[in-house]
């Protein structure tokens, strides 16, 4: 079995990540930001030169990572060239649409640099359209722009905002240099879990649909799995990430990939975040919840989850990722607090509620909680909701 190194870094690591790298020693290579961010716990620690050294003569070797801040280290010293390659092609969405044009030659996009977004004259562009960052990471600076009118607005916006987004994440993570613009897609959004195996066939961890409150909401609010999501969807997207993983030519490759499926059954990649699974320990620890096993696990050992079995012991549940990001219109630094607890008490049977640093980062936390078939209107609350009534703003 092929062995997984782990790169550790910010801007989070959650317990049940810390847990699975302890109970499963599970090799973590030694950067700087692995130790502050590990703490004092027993960690199988694998100093730099010894990790390039076992990637160079163990090219097989998977390496994940919990933040795409870790893709630096691996763009300068995995020996894989290949892999290097594959990493590219994922994370630049330019060239990621390029290669994509093998499953979809009609697909509309187009990459324009910051500076001459301006100029470009909107009676030329194919409404309706995303307008996002060649790099991005977490919908940071994505539009949905439907017309002329929202594509003056989408530019407004992107100046106010940009400022703000350039010291949160390295510009291998998020780079506001170059953007692209593209063709909406159509249909139900869904993110993906998955490891591409040395064969290139997709073992799937884990099936999310992503809600949105309207055709022209872009945020990453609500996401939810269920026995009845799993059984729909899993033979189709299985079948198309077999296509995708051979045309990238992705081996021993774990990956977040979120694609919108049609009325018809078409389905059409949005992106694929390389090496990585949900940001910030999100996705991969809601499996645990919903389906009763550690990804972690399951992709340093390379099990495919046996769905059959799997399914049948899990009623009609509904397990939810509800990602705060702070929609309130006012800046984190002028808020003085958020009322956590009134946010738990609009959910029956939260599971995990994580905070996060909201002055820094623009969401308040994470909450995962399971949902039963009756409330599900809880979840369409919490999709609509600005959020104004959990904040205290500074006097």
């Amino acid at each position: 079995m092929p062995e997984t190194l782990f790169l550790i870094d910010g801007p989070f690591v959650s317990e049940y990540l810390k847990q699975a790298i302890t109970k499963f020693k599970i090799p973590v290579v030694k950067t700087p930001e692995a130790v502050k961010h590990l703490e004092n716990g027993v960690i199988n620690y694998i100093d730099t030169e010894a990790a390039k050294l076992k990637l160079l003569n163990n090219p097989q070797t998977k390496v994940y990572t919990n933040s795409e801040n870790a893709l630096d280290w691996v763009y300068q010293n995995h020996p894989d060239r290949q892999l290097i390659r594959a990493l590219q092609l994922s994370k630049d969405k330019v060239r990621f649409r390029q290669v994509m044009q093998d499953l979809t030659p009609e697909f509309y996009f187009k990459a324009v640099s910051l500076d001459a977004l301006p100029a470009i004259d909107p009676v030329t562009i194919p409404f309706p359209v995303i307008l996002k960052p060649a790099v991005g990471f977490f919908s940071l600076g994505v539009h949905g722009v439907q017309d002329q009118d929202g594509w003056k607005k989408a530019l407004a916006s992107i100046e106010n905002t940009i400022d703000d987004m350039q010291d949160l994440y390295p510009e291998s993570v998020l780079d506001n240099s170059m953007f692209i613009i593209e063709e909406l897609i159509d249909g139900h959004e869904y993110a993906i879990d998955c490891l591409f195996g040395q064969d290139g066939k997709p073992i799937i961890f884990n099936i999310m649909k992503h809600m949105f409150a309207s055709d022209q909401d872009m945020n990453d609010r609500v996401y939810i799995t269920s026995q009845r999501i799993m059984e729909e969807q899993l033979p189709s997207i299985e079948k198309y990430l077999k296509q995708v993983g051979e045309l990238f030519g992705f081996k021993g490759f774990p990956a977040h990939i979120e694609l919108r499926i049609k009325d018809n059954g078409d389905m059409n990649i949005i992106e694929i975040n390389p090496l990585r699974f949900g940001g910030w320990c999100s996705t991969p620890d809601l499996a645990q919840y919903a389906w009763g096993f550690n990804v972690y696990e399951y992709l340093i050992k390379g099990i495919k989850p046996d769905w059959t079995q799997l399914l049948k012991q899990r009623g009609k549940e509904t397990y939810s990722l509800i990602v705060l990001n702070n929609s309130t219109g006012v800046k984190g630094v002028d808020i003085d607090s958020f009322d956590y607890n009134l946010l738990l008490s609009r959910f029956d049977h939260p599971l995990e509620l994580r905070k996060t640093d909201f002055k820094r980062f623009p969401l308040f936390g994470f909450l995962m909680c399971e949902v039963t078939e009756n409330r599900m209107e809880s979840l369409q609350e919490i999709l609509h909701s600005d959020l104004l009534d959990f904040i205290r703003v500074n006097n």
